[in-house]
């Protein structure tokens, strides 16, 4: 897990800048290799090494941990738009088979990524980091609803998706801690049925 560090005051980079999304991709691969390699906390001290970078290089992208942690975890949920997207958009009469494809995908990435969502969703970081992941998730669902024209009934779509999104990545992340015992193919049947049927019967397009 990651150990918050008192953060250094220092003006953020241009995301533009290629230099600075070297060094971005640079922290990303450090965090990555620390928690597959590490059991004890880690810190920007550690990152830092890793990436053979400066502290203040750091600081410059970001105010702390649980900033990198916030930032890492949208870089990360972005590898999922596409499913999401095409699941909405799918023909309703097909769309059961496309949530069951899109849920098998995110724990496909959940499972691979474990380790690092372990530790920056570590409560001891912060409660944000949890919240970011799931307001990421969601806003993914409430893009591809808002873009098809929205739910013509039902609740409103930001507490559908919201509802959709936490529930998943609670169920998910239950699972891989051990503390909900079903096999992988079962999840993603559960989490299908689960969909509110708004989701899976609107004929959007």
């Amino acid at each position: 897990m990651l150990r918050s560090e008192a953060p250094v005051d220092s003006e953020r980079s241009l995301k533009s800048d290629p230099r600075a999304e070297k060094t971005r991709r640079a922290i990303f691969s450090a965090v990555e290799s620390l928690t597959s390699a590490k059991t004890t906390p880690i810190t920007v001290s550690d990152i830092v090494r890793t990436a053979a970078i400066s502290r203040s290089s750091f600081y410059a992208h970001f105010s702390g941990l649980d900033d990198l942690a916030r930032e890492y975890l949208h870089v990360q949920l972005a590898e999922v738009r596409a499913s999401v997207a095409l699941l909405v958009s799918t023909d309703a009469a097909d769309r059961r088979d496309a949530a069951h494809d899109s849920y098998r995908g995110l724990l496909t990435h959940m499972v691979k990524h474990y380790p690092v969502y372990e530790t920056v969703l570590d409560l001891s970081l912060s409660r944000g980091a949890y919240d970011e992941v799931v307001h990421g998730y969601a806003s993914l669902w409430l893009d591809s609803i808002d873009t098809l024209g929205g739910l013509p009934i039902g609740p409103r779509p930001e507490l559908t998706a919201t509802f959709v999104a936490g529930g998943a990545l609670t169920l998910i992340g239950s699972t891989l801690k051990g503390r909900v015992s079903v096999s992988d193919e079962d999840l993603v049947d559960e989490l299908t049925r689960l969909l509110p049927a708004t989701l899976l019967e609107t004929q959007f397009c």
